[in-house]
């Protein structure tokens, strides 16, 4: 069963030097209870792709094409009808979890205003109970409904923030860096509670990440963008046996391996494009070692290779021979 639809998404961000092409033409949908990873480097359009499809974006923002959660399509919904839809079917976990919660307010305050906002059926007794559930859910005490967010680690809050997410059952739980600034033992955690989570609630997640291992641990499909292109689309287990994409390729190749003594750590050469004057082609084709001279004059549309979805030459259509 299909929880979110996304066909032909593209966003544009307008600016004093026009618009800038963040995302272009992505399509995938989610199965229910499956995670998807999103990785690529910073400004590569994963984290715009998750406020595109929570309609978070700023004013003047333009976005095309089609996004459907849980069958309703949310591209064509009015702000006042988004908000019905957030939280209930669509939720997020924020980068930064300190800035996300209001420090005037007490946690319990954040729980109760957004449960009565989708279920007014309920009285606050009940929604200060089913926040104190939640919470426990994540580890925490109820009693510490009454704490404010200063008073948590950073750990902590970012449990708040899951649990916050997770309290009305969304359909789609979209984690945006969800492990970012927290030392590497929290973040175990953070993870191990978000698959314990999903899995109990058959949540699908899309999970927005510039790690590699964490997408090899939590991940059933991994989608890989650069330059707002989805780029390559596969199982966990085709990207990290069998990457087709250069990029995909050269993202692997750059993991530090601390097994291997004798082998030089890869880098990628040169910069992600300006995404308001993107190259012509192919936009990683000016760092691909494998670059044609199709690459650099036509866009390359997506290929089906197995079972993997790839945008790059080197898998179909009139190739003319390498640089």
């Amino acid at each position: 069963m299909k929880v979110l639809e996304l066909k032909n998404v593209s966003v544009r961000y307008r600016t004093e030097k026009g618009f800038v092409r963040a995302v272009e033409n992505v399509s995938f949908d989610l199965e229910k209870g499956e995670t998807l990873g999103l990785v690529g480097e910073s400004g590569c359009g994963k984290s715009t792709l998750g406020f595109a499809i929570m309609k978070l974006l700023p004013e003047g923002t333009i976005v095309e094409g089609s996004i459907k959660v849980d069958g309703i399509d949310v591209s064509s919904l009015s702000n006042e009808e988004m908000r019905k839809i957030r939280g209930s079917k669509v939720s997020m976990i924020f980068q930064d979890p300190m800035t996300s919660l209001n420090p005037i307010l007490r946690i319990g305050d954040h729980f109760v205003e957004m449960i009565l906002t989708h279920r007014p059926d309920l009285s606050e007794e009940e929604a200060r109970e089913l926040a104190a559930s939640a919470l426990e859910d994540v580890g925490i005490n109820r009693n510490r409904l009454r704490d404010y967010p200063f008073q948590f680690s950073g750990g902590m809050r970012q449990r708040v923030m899951i649990a916050l997410s997770i309290v009305l059952n969304p359909a789609v739980l979209i984690a945006d860096e969800p492990t970012t600034s927290l030392d590497v033992i929290v973040q175990a955690q953070i993870m191990e509670l978000l698959e314990k989570l999903s899995r109990e609630h058959s949540t699908s997640m899309i999970l927005i990440t510039h790690d590699m291992g964490l997408v090899a641990e939590a991940a059933d499909r991994i989608g890989v963008m650069y330059a707002g292109h989805l780029v390559e689309l596969a199982t966990k287990e085709r990207i990290f046996t069998e990457p087709l994409h250069p990029y995909t390729v050269a993202l692997l190749e750059s993991i530090p391996n601390t097994d291997i003594n004798d082998r030089e750590l890869k880098y990628i050469p040169g910069s992600p494009p300006d995404l308001s004057n993107p190259p012509k082609g192919c936009r990683f084709a000016p760092r691909c070692e494998k670059a044609m001279k199709i690459c650099r004059e036509k866009e390359p549309p997506e290929f089906e290779v197995d079972g993997t979805r790839v945008k790059c030459w080197l898998y179909g259509g009139d190739r003319n021979g390498s640089d």
